[in-house]
């Protein structure tokens, strides 16, 4: 980050008048930041720093509602976060509204080239748009199972001995079964 020059109290009071007709009460600080963000990255990219920037802001009356002088850190955060799309006008991924609508896509069709006399200037091609392509429905897609590389086996089945050890195992845990009546 390079250094700028500090600019003096009149330059500041100037920059603080340029900044008071944009400013109504009441307004709201970010959507404010988010209107000007043109007018204050030229500022900052320019001689201003983002403290002297801030120092006008303040000189101008353009604060919150506490009333707390600009610093460069919370006034470069909060024009940060100004910048951050709104929740309502995030752009979203297969919403109707967002995608531009596809221009047809033309191709050439040539319309009784071999009606036309040979004394005749041939006939200038036609262009007629295609038709909007065709969007498989979900009912229509492909269905897959899942793949697996492991070959499917049956279930072992359990020698004697193993079945004599899991009923053991079993009335251990859960004790002797219960008469049926």
């Amino acid at each position: 980050m390079s250094l700028k020059r500090k600019p003096t109290d009149a330059e500041i009071e100037v920059l603080a008048a340029t900044f008071r007709p944009l400013w109504r009460p009441g307004d709201v600080v970010r959507p404010w930041l988010r209107q000007h963000q043109d007018m204050l990255l030229e500022l900052v990219h320019g001689e201003w720093s983002w403290a002297a920037v801030g120092a006008a802001l303040s000189k101008a009356g353009i604060t919150y509602r506490t009333g707390a002088p600009w610093t460069a850190k919370t006034l470069r955060s909060e024009f940060s976060r100004a910048q951050t799309p709104l929740k309502g006008y995030r752009r979203r991924p297969g919403r109707s509204g967002d995608a531009a609508p596809e221009p047809p896509v033309e191709a050439p069709v040539t319309i009784g080239a071999g009606a036309v006399p040979p004394a005749a200037a041939p006939a200038a091609p036609v262009i007629l748009p295609l038709p909007p392509k065709a969007v498989p429905s979900v009912a229509s897609a492909p269905r897959f199972k899942p793949a697996s590389l492991r070959v499917q086996e049956p279930p072992p089945v359990p020698s004697e001995a193993e079945r004599a050890e899991i009923e053991r195992s079993r009335r251990l845990t859960f004790g002797p079964p219960e008469p049926k009546e």
